[in-house]
């Protein structure tokens, strides 16, 4: 009987730009990376390393609100971008 499979990393979903998700399957195409989650694992792990400076100088740091205040804009750009995209095609 076969065992039944278990997922080991949880799942997880959001939306990207259109150019982003074609540069995305171009780069995965081209043999750069195995697979969309593994160019995805990879870029989240970049990104993350930026903050572990902060972290390992203290282990209390945390983002400040000029961090979060930063993040929230660079988001609200970005869907803003998606949705002015999706709207002049």
């Amino acid at each position: 009987m076969a065992k039944d499979y278990v997922r080991k990393k949880p799942i997880v979903s959001g939306t990207i730009s259109p150019i982003h998700k074609k540069k995305i399957d171009q780069l995965v195409e081209n043999g750069e990376f195995a697979s969309v989650s593994d160019f995805l694992g990879q870029a989240v792990n970049d990104f993350l390393k930026k903050f572990e400076p902060l972290s390992n100088e203290n282990p209390q740091s945390k983002l400040t609100n000029a961090d979060l205040n930063l993040i929230k804009k660079v988001i609200r750009e970005q869907i803003e971008e998606m949705f002015f995209d999706q709207n002049t095609k």
